[in-house]
């Protein structure tokens, strides 16, 4: 075996170990696409290389690239069967884009750029480890869609400013006008990342001067004692 293969034989060996290792963060964390999925493309991207640069020396003239350029799209497929969607929300965006970039990584290793291909797979690695944690942050946010009937002379201030001090953070405001009588109704957004009793939040806004009941939307209103 000539000194160059065994060149080319490392070059396949660390995209392999650099695609497991970004494949075994998306383990982790119970993602479709693990450690073999990750390890297989880069390795089999890294041979590609391998063969588009060195496999057509016969050939003149070559072009080198075609055929390291189809990995590109080609594995833009792959990365498509990951995403789907649940309950009208995308998943999968991020393990697809880390098997196309493990792909790039697989590219580099095969075309003998070793410091590219790993900075880029740790920098893979970080961004999705980064990002998981802000994801999981997010997770504890508590939102809310409020709708409340007020009479028409009170002070929407007054209720925005008290959900203010509450910590909550207002995303949009929506005024209409009632059907039943003069008091109008007042639908918020509001979301917030402490901790927080939403219904604790509801009993208070009743009772504010100027709000009449309050509720979740599509719950049960909660009407204020008016014996108090």
């Amino acid at each position: 075996m000539e000194m160059l293969e065994y060149e080319w034989i490392l070059r396949i060996i660390c995209a392999a170990a650099v695609g497991g290792i970004i494949g075994f963060e998306r383990h982790s964390h119970l993602k479709e696409a693990g450690i073999r999925t990750h390890a297989i493309v880069a390795m089999g991207a890294a041979v590609v290389m391998i063969i588009s640069k060195y496999g057509f020396g016969d050939v003149n003239p070559g072009d080198p690239a075609r055929l390291a350029a189809q990995v590109v799209s080609g594995v833009g497929f792959l990365g498509a069967g990951i995403i789907f969607v649940r309950h009208n929300i995308i998943q999968g965006m991020a393990t697809a884009a880390g098997i196309w970039t493990t792909s790039a990584v697989g590219l580099a290793f095969g075309a003998g750029m070793y410091g590219i291909g790993a900075v880029t797979g740790i920098l893979v690695v970080l961004i999705q480890i980064i990002f998981q944690r802000k994801a999981a942050i997010n997770l504890l946010r508590t939102d809310m869609r409020l709708r409340m009937k007020v009479h028409p002379e009170g002070s929407v201030q007054e209720i925005t400013g008290f959900l203010a001090e509450k910590g909550y953070f207002i995303t949009g405001n929506r005024i209409l006008k009632s059907e039943e009588n003069e008091d109008w109704i007042l639908e918020t957004e509001v979301h917030s990342y402490i901790d927080t009793k939403p219904m604790e939040v509801i009993r208070e806004l009743t009772k504010l001067e100027n709000v009449v009941s309050a509720e979740y939307m599509n719950s049960t209103p909660v009407i204020p004692d008016q014996s108090e």
